[in-house]
């Protein structure tokens, strides 16, 4: 139930006896807690706004799946490698932007559980604002576009 300001919302707890307890609730404190404080029985809570949502690579290195928008910034010379793990939970959209590099130096993916878009094995990351969009199934992660990135 939405109160009279639109930026406070009406919650309440349900106990097992006794008088709901109705108290108002900031929409900014709510979207910007940091995801271990939220406690809620059987999932988790991730989103844009929520501490560990967004995961910046700047190394060879894995892919957090509790990220939704991961930030590479590619390397000074050379390459490097980030790796992707078989999703743990459907319907996850998961951006992954090269968001700068200091030339053409190169971040790859093995798409090893990744299916859809161009087939491909691999994708190349070697220029800022270059974006692979992915969802997620419970066994793989699915190409919804591709922007600019190599696929091999």
């Amino acid at each position: 139930m939405m109160s009279e300001d639109p930026g406070y919302v009406q919650a309440y707890s349900k106990p097992k006896a006794g008088i709901k307890k109705l108290r108002e609730v900031d929409m900014g404190v709510m979207s910007t807690q940091d995801a271990s404080g939220v406690d809620i029985t059987g999932g988790k809570v991730i989103g844009a706004t929520l501490a560990g949502a967004v995961q910046t690579i700047t190394e060879a290195g894995a892919i957090s799946l509790d990220a939704n928008h991961v930030k590479l910034t590619g390397p000074a010379t050379s390459t490097y490698a980030v790796t992707l793990a078989v999703p743990t939970r459907g319907s996850q959209i998961m951006v992954i932007e090269m968001v700068s590099t200091t030339d053409t130096s190169s971040v790859t993916l093995a798409l090893t559980n990744v299916a859809g878009g161009s087939a491909a094995t691999t994708a190349t990351f070697n220029a800022a604002a270059e974006v692979l969009t992915l969802i997620s199934s419970s066994t793989k992660w699915i190409v919804l576009d591709e922007f600019g990135v190599g696929m091999a």
